[in-house]
């Protein structure tokens, strides 16, 4: 009876599946903890520039491993970045292309971030493998998680983020005096300094009090600091030291907490920082050769072709399919000899960037445009000029990977990590499943590799 209860019990596992296809347990560990720390807009000179002073930040890299080229994804944008670091794959698997999606309207091609995470992406998660093992999984202020079923405390970036914190949490954080009300407009009120500052109370919060083995945690005031002012300037400075003591309030909350030794600690960001003087039109160039009609007001009447900035890109959509070979091709003729465009890339190039086609995902645009040194893409319609000189410079990102000033850093130290080594170029892809193998998870979904030589 015993061995057809076996035989049963195989089958069953064999036919369901779901669990060992999405994380393969492997004697997952309830007394170990991951915590990813991510510094949006961390540009890598950053890293160890003696003008900013980064104590604990350069303390984890001291105590465990480091490297300044971590290598983020196409397009070098917030939401499909940290996509990557907790899927392991990059946007052609996980489809997350901008922070939301594209919805083409009469108004043109907008772009909605009121989207739930399973709207955006189905792919497994490293927070997915950890919630299926039993583990307790958390998140503060990280991107396309709104809503996820595997994450028992979650707070998320989304543009009504109190609204969609889960029950306990955002009870917890009201009576704990971190959030005045349960209103996102009182809390975006507060400006990206303050809210920064409620994040990291919420995160100390969740470590104390409920102890997650997989805590994820984005500050995002050092990248709109770099937007704002540029990169390597006194406010890019002080916002990245500002984050430094903040990372230093979550490592006492490990300490508090009493989780410490046990924790593994990872520092990473989703891309670097480029400044500008100039922005680029596309739409004015396509206007211009009659793709796009505007009113006599200006205003958008219609378009066989659009493109939309994601800062140092542009995806360009052909919306007429009779004419949509005919559109692109003009495009790429336009655009291939445009001022502040340095690369017009073709899908048959998608797939070397880690990007999916067209056919398969409709937030794809049919040309992607790079933006050449200095200048970074805009939105405008109804222009004289394609080129905008800026009154100051500025800081941008989105540009296609392979921009050297788009990657950024990558630190591990603490519970099961070495000490003392610095690391070449690193995939961002690999993030995810090396914490899984810490926590005694696998995540056979992943593209990225296991950073064997961090691991003790």
């Amino acid at each position: 009876m015993i061995r057809y209860n076996l035989v049963f019990l195989f089958l069953l596992i064999f036919l369901t599946g779901t669990v060992a296809e999405n994380t393969q347990i492997d004697n997952p560990g309830k007394d170990r903890y991951v915590v990813i720390i991510s510094i949006d807009g961390f540009p890598a000179e950053a890293l160890w520039d003696e003008r900013i002073p980064l104590k604990a930040i350069r303390s984890l890299a001291g105590s465990g491993v480091w490297s300044d080229k971590f290598i983020p994804s196409t397009p070098t944008v917030t939401w499909p970045n940290h996509t990557t670091l907790v899927t392991g794959v990059h946007p052609e698997k996980h489809g997350v292309l901008t922070n939301g999606r594209y919805v083409d309207t009469r108004f043109g091609i907008v772009r909605d971030s009121n989207v739930d995470r399973q709207a955006l992406t189905s792919h497994p998660s490293l927070y997915d493998a950890a919630y299926e093992a039993g583990l307790i999984t958390a998140e503060i202020n990280w991107p396309v998680t709104r809503n996820a079923e595997t994450l028992h405390f979650s707070m998320p970036d989304a543009p009504n983020g109190i609204e969609h914190t889960t029950p306990q949490l955002l009870r917890e954080l009201l009576e704990a005096g971190i959030l005045d009300d349960e209103t996102d407009a009182t809390f975006r009120s507060k400006g990206i300094i303050s809210r920064d500052d409620i994040w990291t109370a919420a995160a100390e919060h969740v470590i104390i009090n409920h102890r997650p083995n997989l805590l994820l945690f984005h500050l995002l005031n050092v990248d709109s600091t770099h937007h704002r002012y540029g990169k390597a300037t006194s406010a890019g400075f002080t916002s990245l030291a500002l984050a430094d003591t903040q990372i230093q309030r979550i490592l006492n909350a490990l300490e508090l907490s009493g989780i410490r030794d046990r924790t593994s600690v990872f520092v990473v960001s989703d891309h670097g920082f480029k400044n500008v003087t100039h922005r680029v039109h596309p739409n004015i160039l396509l206007r211009e050769h009659g793709l796009i009609e505007l009113d006599e007001n200006g205003m958008f009447l219609d378009a066989n072709i659009l493109a939309v900035s994601n800062g140092g890109t542009a995806m360009v959509f052909s919306r007429n399919s009779d004419t949509r070979e005919q559109d692109l091709d003009i495009a790429y003729r336009i655009f291939s000899a445009a001022e502040g465009i340095s690369r017009v890339i073709r899908p048959e190039e998608y797939p070397a960037f880690g990007l999916p086609l067209p056919e398969e995902n409709a937030n794809m645009g049919h040309l992607v445009l790079n933006a050449a040194e200095n200048y970074s893409f805009g939105n405008d319609l109804s222009g004289i000029d394609h080129v905008e000189k800026l009154n100051e410079t500025v800081g941008s990102h989105g540009y296609l990977a392979d921009v050297p000033e788009m990657k950024t850093l990558f630190i591990a130290s603490g519970f099961g990590i070495r000490s003392g080594m610095q690391l070449g170029r690193i995939d961002n892809r690999s993030l995810a499943p090396t914490a899984a193998a810490i926590l005694g998870l696998m995540m056979p979904n992943a593209d990225g590799s296991v950073l064997q030589e961090i691991l003790e």
